[in-house]
């Protein structure tokens, strides 16, 4: 069952429960954003609120991290606010450590548990292990979607060629617009985490901290920021986009720029 569409969410509206992954120390809370109920496959905004110690080991799943606030320690290495990992499946890291007051995106690719080892798993694929990239000193690039409009530029962080998938920062300029609607191939699902800055749409405006998980074949509205945008990115790799007309199975409801504006 895949992920239902998420046009979008608050995530300080999303009810917290208690993060719970087998193999691991309890004494944190999440808020799932989107999740398939029945892989696990999912995007979670977990909040440490006490120090978490493990010995090193490996998931039982692909797990991707994005630090938004606090620290994440692995061995040597830290993950500091907008900092990026990947942890393939099976790829045994070091002891870690999370700090209390620690807040991150965490986005196992199925329901994750932890085994405590010394070793990779056979098999593990450790050439794709992104222990610690901190966006700081990624540079920008330009957008990889055709079409897309001028005024945008990008932060690669991943890119699975044998998926198709891709994670990466959006920047946008101040009175950046996208000025048609656009939908993406049935493959290709797109979802947004708001860090900065705010976007208008025909859905309402994406402010920090808001969220949205879309499947293929959704049309979206034209969209404006006054300000700027900065928002982490999970999509298509390409990510192929489509403009100018909607598929007619698919509700439409033009947006009155004037009317968003004045």
């Amino acid at each position: 069952m895949p992920r239902k569409h998420v046009e979008f969410i608050q995530s300080a509206d999303v009810e917290q429960k208690p993060w719970v992954v087998e193999g691991l120390p309890k004494g944190a809370m999440t808020r799932i954003l989107s999740i398939d109920p029945e892989t696990g496959d999912s995007t979670e905004l977990v909040e440490w609120t006490r120090n978490l110690k493990s010995d090193s080991g490996y998931f039982n799943c692909d797990l991707e991290i994005f630090v938004l606030m606090g620290k994440i320690r692995i061995g040597q290495l830290h993950l500091g606010r907008y900092t990026y990992g990947f942890i393939p499946k099976g790829v045994c890291i070091e002891a870690w450590s999370i700090q209390e007051k620690t807040t991150a995106l965490w986005m196992p690719a199925s329901h994750p548990s932890f085994v405590k080892s010394r070793e990779d798993l056979p098999g593990a694929k450790r050439q794709f292990y992104i222990p610690s990239s901190c966006s700081q000193i990624i540079p920008w690039s330009s957008t990889l979607t055709p079409g897309f409009p001028l005024g945008a530029m990008r932060k690669t962080l991943r890119i699975d060629t044998d998926a198709k998938k891709s994670t990466w920062l959006l920047g946008c300029l101040p009175q950046f617009a996208i000025n048609s609607a656009e939908y993406h191939p049935l493959t290709v699902s797109e979802e947004h985490f708001v860090l900065q800055g705010s976007l208008a749409t025909h859905a309402g405006t994406l402010t920090p901290g808001c969220y949205l998980w879309r499947p293929g074949l959704i049309p979206h509205d034209p969209a404006y920021t006054e300000t700027g945008f900065f928002s982490f990115v999970r999509g298509g790799y390409p990510h192929l986009s489509y403009h100018g007309w909607v598929p007619p199975f698919h509700s439409y409801y033009p947006w009155d720029w004037n009317k968003e504006t004045r």
